[in-house]
């Protein structure tokens, strides 16, 4: 895969921002689990603490979907190379969205 490619400048970009935002989210992370498991759900509840950990989610999700786009494009070739991405895909909008909906319900306290 050419290093201008559109898939290496997205893979760079969300890898840059997992690095980003990494060490935000796990020390965030342990100072919530200190009040235990409702601690942690307070967290994710705030306003601050969940967008912060969807960022961190988001750009986790998205970075290893690109890396599993990545087998797929070197080792399947025609309609199953195409099937398989869509399906990598699908599969990560799935649980991305399950994943905003929580947090989402998390941050309305209606969870």
């Amino acid at each position: 895969m050419s290093k201008n490619s559109t898939h290496t400048k997205i893979h760079n970009l969300v890898g840059y921002g997992l690095i980003i935002s990494l060490p935000f989210v796990l020390i965030s992370a342990a100072e919530a689990v200190t009040g235990g498991s409702q601690g942690f759900v307070n967290w994710l509840g705030s306003t601050s603490g969940g967008v912060g950990f969807m960022a961190f989610f988001t750009s986790a999700l998205w970075y290893s979907k690109l890396e599993f786009d990545e087998v797929i494009m070197d080792y399947f070739g025609g309609k199953l190379r195409s099937v398989s991405l869509i399906t990598n895909r699908l599969l990560a909008s799935i649980v991305w969205v399950i994943a905003a909906y929580t947090i989402f319900r998390l941050i309305l306290g209606t969870a």
